[in-house]
């Protein structure tokens, strides 16, 4: 925003992004950065189209603190056990069984590589 690369507009009681007006400028002066970058950002642009805006928010904190982990300690559990400290005082909170689904559903689709953990607390439809 503070390139005016984007812009939000509001829409009734939403905000809408926008293409700003030096989108034009910013896309041909990066144009060699996109196209190497252009099938990562097709899988993640992919993910989050399936996605609302709560999930992804969720989904991204699971990615973050999954890279962030040592090796050693990247399991499904511990990823769970640090998203939820370090968002304890969110308001709305989250709920466990939701990141835990996140990290789950993550190392599945390979975004994650963490070991799985066999006390996840899934959601009951996911158990079956």
């Amino acid at each position: 925003m503070n390139n005016s690369l984007i812009q939000e507009k509001e829409r009734g009681s939403l905000l809408e992004v926008v293409v700003g007006p030096t989108y034009a400028d910013a896309r041909r002066a990066y144009a060699g950065e996109l196209t190497a970058w252009e099938d990562a950002i097709e899988q993640v642009a992919d993910l989050f189209l399936r996605m609302n805006s709560h999930r992804a928010e969720i989904a991204a904190t699971v990615h973050f603190v999954a890279e962030t982990l040592p090796p050693a300690k990247a399991t499904e559990s511990n990823v769970l056990a640090e998203v939820m400290k370090w968002k304890q005082r969110r308001q709305p909170a989250w709920k466990e069984s939701e990141v835990a689904s996140a990290v789950r559903n993550l190392a599945a689709l390979g975004w994650i590589n963490v070991r799985p953990s066999e006390s996840l607390p899934l959601p009951e439809e996911e158990l079956v």
